[in-house]
């Protein structure tokens, strides 16, 4: 019997190889996503601890610096927490720009296997025809002995 081969085992290997890297960028622009948002999740407690400093110094007898600096530090915080949005944006659409790549290379790669299943079956039909017309061939020449 013959070793089956598929003839573009190459290319089997290569889509396979595809996937993977769309899958590794995927998991890799997921964790960027989930480190910005850890970065924006600071930075709304820090806005939201200078707000409740600004009200503590309020009640209180504080000088006029005092208070100009810590609101000064608290819009600093918030022009971030504006960057950081527009950061954590750009990464949620990597991330669905990595799942509709990693979506397509994976649809490829089950192509690219059901092909290579149906070139398996139609060589094991192949196989089996062949030595069934073996075994024909043999049951007729032993019929064609005892007639003889």
């Amino acid at each position: 019997m013959k070793v089956f081969q598929f003839h573009l085992q190459k290319v089997l290997d290569l889509k396979e190889k595809e996937k993977e890297q769309a899958e590794w960028a995927f998991g890799k622009s997921i964790q960027r996503k989930n480190e910005e948002e850890w970065k924006l999740y600071q930075l709304n407690e820090q806005h939201d601890q200078m707000t409740h400093l600004i009200q503590e110094v309020q009640e209180q007898t504080c000088s006029a610096a005092e208070l100009i600096s810590i609101t000064q530090y608290q819009q600093s915080v918030a022009r971030s927490i504006k960057n950081q949005r527009r950061t954590l944006h750009g990464c949620e659409q990597d991330v669905e720009r990595c799942q509709s790549h990693l979506t397509e290379r994976m649809k490829e790669s089950q192509l690219w296997n059901r092909l290579r299943e149906r070139s398996l079956h139609q060589f094991l039909d192949a196989e089996k025809l062949r030595e069934q017309k073996e075994l024909d061939e043999i049951g007729t020449q032993l019929y064609l002995r005892r007639s003889n």
